[in-house]
């Protein structure tokens, strides 16, 4: 809770221009996200650069930025919606470049990926809060069940069936985004 009031408190000092908050934001969390960056596209370059846009992107948007959950959250989906995007234009595997061709590729569909991403913030606040924590640890810092069971304390198995029981929550939640929640899932892994 703490750690929210924090964040809150310096984006509301961003709003008002005040670069040291925004400073102080990027040194909180640029090497996390940064981590889970280079852990899917594993370049460094394109994790610095698409790290980087996240940032200017909101410095950009600071008078205006809305945040319906934690800002951490916040960064590590703005982050992977961003991987997407670097993996479409990258065109790295061809059953992932088919999904992109089929729902992908125009404004319109640029507008549902932040729509599906609002849905889901709205949607994880509703699980469980361990639910919650493990499903952000597996496809926002892009841990597997080991290293979550091992950070937590948790058996792996309770971490794979709370994460099973978060994706199925998810999954009946986001209907109406099927195809897009099922690409974020597919790029996720």
């Amino acid at each position: 809770m703490i750690e929210r009031s924090l964040d809150i408190e310096l984006i509301n000092r961003m709003r008002h221009d005040d670069t040291a908050a925004f400073r102080e934001v990027f040194e909180k969390y640029w090497e996390q996200l940064y981590a889970a960056t280079f852990k899917r596209l594993a370049s460094q370059p394109l994790s610095e650069d698409i790290v980087q846009e996240v940032f200017a992107d909101i410095w950009k948007r600071r008078k205006t930025l809305r945040i319906k959950t934690n800002f951490q959250s916040y960064l590590h989906t703005a982050v992977k919606y961003h991987v997407y995007k670097a993996i479409e234009q990258r065109k790295w595997d061809g059953s992932l470049e088919r999904i992109h061709q089929s729902h992908l590729g125009s404004k319109s569909n640029e507008v549902e990926f932040d729509e599906l991403f609002d849905q889901l913030e709205v949607a994880l606040e509703k699980l469980p809060e361990r639910q919650q924590l493990i499903f952000k640890m597996s496809r926002f810092e892009g841990l597997k069940c080991k290293e979550i069971a091992e950070k937590l304390q948790l058996s792996q198995q309770t971490v794979h069936n709370n994460l099973h029981k978060s994706l199925s929550s998810l999954r009946v939640e986001l209907k109406d985004y099927a195809p897009l929640f099922f690409l974020m899932l597919v790029a996720a892994n």
